[in-house]
């Protein structure tokens, strides 16, 4: 979001002057966003320490920098109170932005002339050096850890170490390398290395593994902490120390990354070793950027949990190009300690490079012996092997400290990082003592520009800091930017120009910042010097061959003045040594960095550290609380506070109760008798020594108090109406005839002397009236308690039922036969109410009816109270009044029976009365099924309705069709499934045809055999005329009640055989007459026959008024199944809608033809 932000910011100062071309083209804003001068206009950057500031002065000026720098670029670190870009690291309201060098400088110019940014400046991407390594013979022993001679240089220039190593080695201490990479698998630093705490932060992963030829971090790696004891290899100056390598100068660098990785892990990783730096030219003066800086303030302040990491760094090698350490940036940071290199002679290295910043010397190559150390194991690195023989340069002195360093602080965890340095100047050895270019300073140290305070010395250093005690806190003196108004430096003119700053405090220094903004075309010409109120010079610049063309905000540093007094005078002295040029000094400035000098200012017996620190008293004011003791004694002897001129408050000052009274000023009440001792000596004059007694513990004493042995009665008491005079003035209940406490009406007077009533309480008798109400209202006596037994707010007094809380005036009257709201009246306003409107007054149904006046169906019938009582009859508080589980409402408005009169199932076939036909027979309901029985069996009101009566009759088979008429009788029968009882309900009738003709009405038939011997009548005498096989005759059963018929034909032959006789007429049988007269009497016979047929016809259609009997068709399946009507209580259809039509006599008809 912050990128973004970034974006649509340039993107909006890149339309803008699109849209406002007119009033924006003749703006000229500048190129880049440089530090102004004025603390107002950079509130945020000015905050910064003035290292910081000086560096956001220095790298914002844009005309240092050349093309190829320019061609870096990429982003630009800026500082505002808008959150503008990605949050840099380290510096609070700084922000990286993304932009090249020229798009930055214009944007951020823009933004600068809105106000939106303080100072920017641009990443510059470095390539930094690693200090030279000196092509000198090679040497194999270690001799910077133990000089004996062994190489031809002075027995005894070496570390000092091995003693050291008698009880430290180093363990528990990390060492992180910040360097080229570090072979971390090689076997002489694999012990004891912290492979969680290294990284890479040229390919941002977490090896810091070095390229193939890269070995300069192995070789300061095994300088600083290779293993030792081992049996191969070397030793590093702390063998047990743990190794960090942190690969950085592998690749470019920028602000950014260099921040990063020197606060890598700053709370696991105690020393940062740093044996890289600018190039040493002679003419490259380059410094740490903002953010750098502010790495280098976060770790001493918060590094090694809160103690401050140690960072060491090699103070150069460009001797032989007159370089000068105090143009390294790096190595000139008071929180880093610079570390120059000297040889096996003691002297120094022809490389190393001089300088007021350097602290400590240490054995390095330089006299054609290199020091052995760790390469890149196998081919890489320096040389074809797993050790370098000829390591050296201050990149080897570094390590060789950055492992003393660990040794140090084995023997003493709780060290600062001050400390640290505190130690190394106070343990370190001259060497060269014949140098001319050494110095006592004002404090007594030996010192010197080529070695700082010497050699580091382990053994003396591990031995000081076992019993180190930690330095103060540090104080400084700021002297701020000093506007000299454009001093000019005279060309080639000894003895130059000088400034003089007054330093008012007495720190006992530490280091001296010196930041100069100096524009010269030739700055190698100016020797730059300064000089401390003891005389001590610190040479910050001498003349050497350089063209750059100013000090632009350069901070120079010393250490030479460690341990003086800062008080007083410090000349800054700026000479042009050279020809042909001048310069102008614009600014400079003074920063003095140390502890306190005078530890007890004010002779009270008090540091002034622990003035300021701990007690908060004026370490400049012998008494801070003026109370004539001072501050010592009170904090050391007498315990008091010496910020408060009256410790324990009493009103007397500790002074006066000390020197004068004799009293504990710690204590309020010496004496113990309550009485404070400021009191006792100016109020009441007493002695604070002697116990003034308060026998009623009233806090009033004898003297004072009215009454010493009642404690409710003392001056200044609560008056009270009780006769006494509780206040001791003079009066008894004064001040009560016109207050009223309870606020009851009547005066606290009048209660307590007239009524006895509590003044205090509205209610005495706490019957809820207030005593006044009582009195002036209700005339009851307000200390006899008045009944509200129920609770509703009115007294017996007032309410007709103080039982019930619901029957009060103010209750609303209900229809309950009781008055509740006591008018005298009961149930008064429900006359002529009928709210439920079911035509029944209110009082009715509550009185007589005992209905629900609110509910017009009381029994939830159906059927409204009043049409129950004026129409129906039924009750109209039961649901069923006549109990026989039909409500009310169902038999008055669905099935139109008496509500009052039960509706029963008497056959219990779940059928009532009025739903079924016959309610006394199981089996007869409209679920029955319909069975041949005469009886209407499902209440359809049709008997045996589609009944199949073939199902019941069974009728006579013949298993030969052709009757022997002379031999054989026919017999054919009718079979009924049903019972007597139900054939005489039926009334079935039976009737037999013969060819249409009936000849005979019995359940069976049957005739023959026929004696056609003898004469015979009738059909039997036509069969016995015949002689062999007469017919087929059709003989038809049929079985007909009241509602349907059945029927059945048998086809019937006769035969007859007659065998031939001849015989006279005169000898005739009588059946021959006869056949002989019907032969010839043909005509006469037939006419008969169908005069017989027509008689049979009329008494058929005598019976039409039966249903038709006689079935046309053969037997329909028969369905037993009965569809119960939808609703019960539906009306039927009419009675008679769906009659049977009358037989079909056309059968009878069709035998006539």
């Amino acid at each position: 979001m912050a990128a973004r932000a970034l974006v649509v910011l340039l993107l909006t100062t890149l339309i803008a002057p699109m849209v406002i071309a007119q009033s924006t083209s003749e703006l000229d804003y500048g190129f880049g966003a440089t530090l102004s001068e004025n603390p107002e206009d950079a509130p945020l950057t000015y905050a910064f320490s003035p290292a910081i500031r000086a560096a956001f002065a220095r790298t914002s000026d844009l005309s240092q920098y050349n093309i190829e720098e320019q061609n870096t670029v990429e982003q630009w670190v800026a500082i505002s109170p808008f959150d503008i870009g990605e949050a840099a690291p380290h510096l609070n309201n700084a922000y990286i932005i993304n932009a090249n060098f020229d798009q930055g400088a214009r944007e951020l110019a823009l933004l600068q002339y809105e106000g939106k940014v303080e100072v920017a400046y641009p990443l510059i991407s470095k390539t930094m050096s690693k200090k030279w390594i000196p092509n000198d013979a090679k040497f194999g022993d270690q001799w910077h850890l133990q000089n004996t001679g062994q190489t031809g240089g002075n027995a005894g220039e070496d570390a000092n170490i091995t003693t050291a190593w008698d009880d430290y080695r180093g363990n528990g201490v990390v060492i992180g390398i910040v360097d080229d990479g570090v072979d971390w698998n090689h076997a002489d630093l694999d012990n004891y290395y912290e492979d969680t705490l290294d990284y890479d932060y040229c390919d941002n992963d977490g090896d810091p593994s070095p390229s193939y030829y890269d070995g300069h971090g192995t070789s300061a790696a095994g300088v600083a902490a290779a293993v030792g004891n081992n049996t191969i290899g070397v030793s590093g100056a702390a063998p047990r120390a743990g190794l960090a390598g942190l690969l950085l100068i592998a690749c470019s660098t920028t602000d950014v990354r260099e921040s990063n990785s020197l606060s890598h892990e700053r709370q696991d990783i105690d020393i940062y070793s740093n044996s890289w730096g600018p190039s040493d030219n002679g003419k490259t003066v380059e410094a740490p950027g903002p953010l750098m800086l502010a790495a280098f303030e976060e770790d001493v302040a918060l590094g090694r949990g809160g103690l401050g990491n140690i960072i060491t760094w090699a103070a150069g090698n460009g001797l032989d190009d007159d370089d000068n350490s105090n143009y390294d940036g790096y190595a000139n940071s008071r929180h880093t300690i610079a570390v120059t290199a000297v040889t096996h002679y003691g002297r120094q290295s022809w490389y190393a490079e001089p300088g007021a910043n350097i602290l400590v010397a240490a054995p390095s190559d330089g006299d054609g012996e290199g020091v052995s150390t760790t390469d890149n194991e196998g081919g890489g690195g320096y040389n074809n092997g797993d050790y370098n023989d000829n390591f050296g340069g201050t990149s080897s002195a570094t390590p060789l400290v950055s492992g003393v360093v660990a040794l140090i602080l084995e023997a003493n965890p709780n060290l600062t990082y001050r400390d640290v340095e505190h130690i190394i100047v106070h343990s370190s050895r001259v060497n060269d003592a014949g140098d001319n270019g050494w110095n006592v300073n004002g404090a007594g140290h030996d010192v010197s520009h080529k070695y700082g305070f010497g050699v580091i010395d382990a053994s003396a250093a591990v031995a000081l800091a076992e019993n180190w005690v930690n330095v103060g806190p540090e104080i400084s003196y700021n002297s701020g930017l000093i506007d000299v108004a454009d001093r000019q430096i005279p060309d080639n003119s000894a003895p130059g120009i000088t400034e003089v700053v007054n330093v008012p405090d007495s720190i006992r220094v530490e280091h001296v910042e010196v930041i100069v903004d100096i524009d010269h075309a030739y700055r190698g010409d100016l020797e730059i010097v300064l000089t401390s109120p003891s005389g001590t010079q610190s040479v910050l610049s001498e003349k050497h061959e350089d063209s750059g063309n100013d000090w632009n905000n350069w901070m120079f540093t010393s250490v030479h003045h460690w341990d003086e007094d800062s008080f007083g005078d410090w000349t800054l002295t700026i000479e042009d040594q050279g020809n042909g040029d001048t310069g102008t000094l614009f600014d400079w400035e003074l920063n003095v960095y140390g502890t306190e000098l005078n530890t007890d200012r004010d002779g009270d017996g008090l540091t002034n550290y622990d003035e300021i620190s701990i007690y908060g008293t004026d370490p400049d004011d012998i008494d801070t609380d003026d109370d004539q003791i001072n501050d010592g004694d009170e904090i050391n002897n007498y315990g008091t506070n010496p910020l408060l001129i009256d410790s324990d408050n009493d009103g007397l000052e500790d002074g006066r109760e000390i020197l004068v009274n004799g009293t504990d000023p710690l204590n309020v009440d010496t004496d113990g008798d309550g009485l404070f001792d400021g009191l006792e000596v100016d109020v009441h004059f007493t002695d604070p020594l002697v116990v003034d007694p308060d026998t009623d513990m009233d806090l009033f004493y004898w003297f004072q108090d009215c009454n010493d042995t009642n404690d409710q009665i003392y001056p200044g008491a609560q008056e009270l109406l009780n006769y006494i005079d509780d206040d001791c003035d003079g009066l008894w209940d004064e001040g009560f005839n016109q207050t009223d406490s309870d606020a009851d009406a009547l005066s606290d007077y009048e209660e307590f002397h007239i009524y006895g009533t509590d003044y205090n309480v509205q209610d005495t008798d706490g019957d809820l009236l207030d005593d006044g109400e009582e009195i002036l209202e209700y005339q009851s006596n307000p200390l006899v308690y008045d009944n509200d037994t129920d609770l509703d707010g009115f007294y017996w007094f007032q309410d007709c039922n103080d039982t019930n809380d619901q029957i009060n005036p103010n209750a609303v009257e209900l229809l309950d036969a009781i008055d509740n709201d006591c008018d005298e009246l009961i149930d008064e306003d429900f006359t002529d109410l009928d709210r439920d409107n079911d035509q029944l007054p209110d009082l009715v149904e509550f009185y007589t009816m005992n209905t629900d006046p609110l509910d017009n169906d009381t029994d939830d019938d159906g059927l409204e109270d009043g049409f129950e009582i004026f129409t129906v009859g039924s009750e109209p508080t039961m649901f069923d009044t006549d109990g026989d589980g039909l409500s009310d409402g169902v038999e008055v408005l669905e099935t139109n029976t008496n509500p009052r009169i039960p509706d029963l199932d008497e056959d219990g076939d779940g059928f009532r009365w009025f739903e079924e036909c016959n309610d006394n027979d199981i089996n007869i309901n409209p679920n029955a099924m319909e069975v041949w029985n005469g009886i209407d069996d499902n209440c359809n009101e049709i008997i045996d309705d589609e009944v199949n009566r073939y199902d019941y009759i069974a009728f006579t088979s013949l298993t030969n069709s052709t009757v022997n008429a002379t031999a054989e009788s026919l017999s054919l029968s009718m079979m009924f499934d049903l019972s007597e009882e139900d054939l005489a309900r039926i009334g079935v009738e039976f009737f037999w045809y013969r060819n249409g003709t009936l000849i005979s009405t019995n359940n069976s038939f049957e005739e023959g055999p026929f004696n056609c011997s003898m004469p015979v009548f009738g059909f039997g005498g036509i069969i016995c005329a015949g002689n062999g096989t007469i017919g087929p005759y059709t003989i038809k059963a049929v079985a007909i009640d009241d509602y349907g018929s059945a029927e059945y034909s048998w086809n019937v032959s006769y035969f007859v055989w007659h065998p031939p006789e001849i015989i006279d007429d005169e000898d005739q049988s009588t059946v021959a007459r006869i056949v002989k007269t019907i032969n010839e009497n043909t005509m006469t016979i037939i006419i008969a026959i169908l005069a017989t047929l027509v008689l049979s016809l009329l008494v058929v259609r005598l019976r039409q008024n039966k249903p038709n009997k006689t079935p046309t068709n053969p037997p329909p399946s028969q369905s037993f199944s009965h569809n119960t009507n939808q609703h019960r209580y539906e009306q039927q259809q009419p009675k008679y809608s769906e009659v049977m039509a009358a037989p079909d006599l056309s059968v009878f008809e069709s035998n006539r033809k």
